[in-house]
């Protein structure tokens, strides 16, 4: 009986133990609970990473709260994130003048000359405007009839003959050549035409005497490259005809230039020789109008 006794009052005292354990874990829940609502701040909403102003909603990326934007939106400044992008009477004076100014398909003014608006080089070098330079003769005969033309003045004399002129003496001779104004630029060559005027003189003196002497009047067609000069022409060695062929190398110094080399001239028939031909050197000046 007294064992039996013993395990009936064991067993409220376990109770009260387990209900007292319940208890606390109650009380210790609730804690834990509201620390699961925000585990970076309290249970009132505010947030130690982002703050009580975090707001990712809508198209706002601002970071105010609606109660504190309110304020700049009921004054309809129309600003946003990145300023106010209101109209501005400065923007509608400019719009005005592109409006009435003629204008191509890339918006630029057709009265401003497109090289004017190149500032830079292809290496990021800014471009330095460099004035005229009194020599640059081009711009003084703008919409005459000198424009893209151009006048050179050779002086040669025959140097190589065959044997039929060994007995007979050259002079000093020169040319007159006029450019024409059609030129052509495949880089690097650069394709001329002009029309040159020369003289020629031959006098014998063994066995007998005469002489030959007149003038050629020649089409020439001038291919030059880094300076490097040919020249091909056919026309006439009056009163017969022939054909003309030269090489040389020029400078230029601005709209001057000057040249040296070999030409070479043939003559269908010349009396009394007949056909003949001879090399003669030239020295040339010019001066070019483009």
């Amino acid at each position: 009986m007294l064992l039996y006794f013993r395990k009936i009052r064991c067993q409220p005292s376990r109770l009260l133990m387990v209900f007292a354990m319940l208890l606390l874990l109650m009380v210790f829940s609730q804690d834990l609970y509201a620390q699961e609502e925000d585990l970076f701040g309290d249970s009132e909403g505010d947030s130690l990473l982002f703050g009580d102003e975090f707001d990712l909603g809508g198209d706002d990326f601002s970071f105010e709260t609606e109660e504190e934007a309110a304020p700049d939106t009921e004054a309809g400044e129309g600003d946003d994130f990145f300023g106010d992008f209101g109209e501005d009477e400065t923007a509608d004076d400019t719009e005005a003048e592109v409006d009435s100014a003629e204008v191509d398909e890339w918006g630029l003014d057709t009265d401003t000359d497109y090289e004017s608006l190149i500032t830079r080089t292809a290496d990021g070098d800014i471009l330095e405007e460099v004035p005229d330079h009194p020599l640059e003769l081009g711009k003084y005969v703008e919409g005459t009839f000198l424009e893209d033309t151009g006048f050179t003045l050779s002086l040669y004399s025959p140097q190589v003959v065959p044997d039929q002129l060994d007995t007979w003496y050259s002079y000093l001779d020169f040319s007159l050549t006029s450019e024409l104004p059609w030129h052509f630029t495949f880089e690097p060559v650069e394709l001329s035409f002009s029309v040159d005027i020369s003289s020629f003189k031959f006098v014998n003196s063994f066995p007998v005497g005469g002489e030959f002497k007149g003038v050629s009047i020649m089409p020439l067609a001038r291919a030059e490259i880094y300076g490097a000069e040919l020249e091909m022409g056919l026309g006439m060695y009056v009163p017969t005809f022939g054909a003309m062929a030269g090489i040389g190398y020029s400078y230029q110094f601005h709209s001057l230039f000057f040249s040296a080399g070999y030409r070479w001239n043939w003559a269908y028939n010349i009396d009394p020789i007949g056909s003949i031909w001879w090399l003669e050197p030239r020295i040339t000046t010019g001066i070019k109008f483009w």
